[in-house]
């Protein structure tokens, strides 16, 4: 049987924990770490349906801090990880294009960007049909204006993970952990109990993404959290007029998006409304689940693939059989991961009345655990865990060491925030 001690003991080994271990080595150098894995191995769990991406043209001004912070790191992965960091991480920075096919998105467009400019994000560009043209040729007469980031792109969300351990050296990694619950007195975190044993700690963070829900059910705790299945699908081949060095493609409403994928891939997401009628047949049908299923392939809907692609071409003017209308787009791997968001009780808005109206944010809850202390979260990342994880991790090191925030604006983060201007989905 297990019986050790740590200094923080950490739940979840994606890219919410491995950060988290990697700025408290940073904050606190030589903390005793233990971080806490179910599977059998790291960013086994919805990182492996993620598109891997990062972007700065974030609407609200607490995101346009932490991934300005994030993609910071990134950039300068040897610096901050260790030498050979960004070779592995695989870094390219192709940038994101959201495209406008109608004089209404165009001006829609064009006040994104305008508000973007005001909270300091002037690298992003408004381009017009002409800009376009010009610079993306291959993309044909169909988009009439775009917004572009190109301070974004994508990397291994995996060699991420690993690297911030690696460059951790005073934590101990511990996968297939099963039966983890947390242990409490008078208010106070002890450590946890597992079906090996036991560890002692005076400081606990849940960082396990959707299976925070079930630890902290199983240790007599509640967190305010949904979940919200998200796919995407990697293929295998890419037409000819879409080059390997592309941008990020985002379509208009409901906005399916691509982008390359190695050499002659792609991979494709979309996020749409999805509920419960199917897969749970004769319960009430919610938009989004509060416990997670054990075998999450089972809410693969089928026509995903399809469906993105076919929005795709409609919006570039494909005809059956050219660019994103062809059929060999259809040969690849569907993924299924969960998305992972604040519940109504702390996201909504407020009227002059109190009446409250819950709303989707986009916000973490980065923070401690309120009324126990010692029990911090870092949770509710919304499909952008792997983007803003350094950010995420310095802030939770500061919630846990007591000093003051990298920045102001990540008050934002905490629990007890409901609402935030312009904190709605970017896509």
């Amino acid at each position: 049987m297990m019986t050790t001690t740590a200094d923080i003991l950490i739940i979840g080994g994606g890219p919410a924990g491995a950060a988290a271990v990697w700025a408290i080595e940073r904050a606190m150098p030589g903390t005793k770490t233990i971080l806490l894995e179910a599977r059998d191995r790291l960013g086994a769990g919805s990182s492996t349906a993620s598109l891997e991406n990062f972007r700065t043209c974030w609407p609200a001004l607490c995101f346009a801090k932490q991934m300005e912070r994030s993609v910071h790191v990134l950039m300068n992965a040897d610096e901050y990880l260790g030498d050979g960091a960004k070779l592995s991480l695989s870094v390219k920075k192709r940038g994101y294009l959201f495209c406008g096919f109608t004089p209404a998105q165009a001006e829609t467009l064009k006040r994104d960007v305008a508000h973007l400019h005001h909270i300091g994000l002037h690298h992003v560009e408004y381009l017009d049909a002409d800009d376009v043209a010009y610079r993306f040729p291959w993309l044909g007469r169909s988009v009439i204006a775009a917004k572009y980031d190109p301070i974004a792109g994508w990397l291994d969300s995996n060699a991420l993970i690993y690297a911030y351990v690696r460059s951790s050296p005073s934590v101990t990694v511990m996968t297939d952990v099963q039966n983890i619950t947390i242990r409490m007195e008078n208010n106070r975190v002890l450590g946890v109990t597992t079906a090996n044993g036991t560890i002692d700690a005076p400081v606990v963070v849940i960082a396990a993404g959707a299976w925070s829900l079930p630890l902290a059910k199983a240790s007599g705790l509640s967190l305010p959290l949904v979940l919200h299945p998200r796919q995407s699908f990697t293929t295998f081949w890419r037409h000819g007029a879409f080059p390997e060095d592309a941008p990020m493609l985002i379509g208009a409403s409901p906005a399916a998006h691509v982008r390359p994928e190695a050499k002659d891939g792609a991979i494709f997401g979309w996020e749409y409304r999805w509920n419960t009628k199917q897969a749970l047949p004769g319960a009430p049908v919610h938009e989004h689940l509060t416990e997670p299923m054990e075998r999450i392939e089972t809410l693969k809907d089928p026509r995903f693939p399809s469906l993105a692609q076919m929005m795709l071409a409609r919006q570039f003017k494909h005809h059956p059989g050219e660019g994103f209308a062809d059929p060999r787009y259809l040969r690849g791997s569907h993924n299924i991961g969960y998305y992972v968001a604040r519940d109504a009780t702390v996201a909504y808005r407020s009227d002059a009345m109190g009446n409250r109206t819950p709303y989707e944010s986009e916000r973490a809850i980065i923070d401690q655990y309120p009324g126990v202390d010692g029990l911090f979260m870092s949770v509710a990342h919304v499909g952008h865990g792997i983007m803003s994880s350094p950010a995420a991790g310095e802030i939770l090191a500061s919630r846990i060491f007591n000093l003051p925030l990298p920045d102001p604006a990540y008050v934002a983060f905490e629990l007890e925030v409901p609402y935030i201007e312009y904190d709605n989905n970017a896509l």
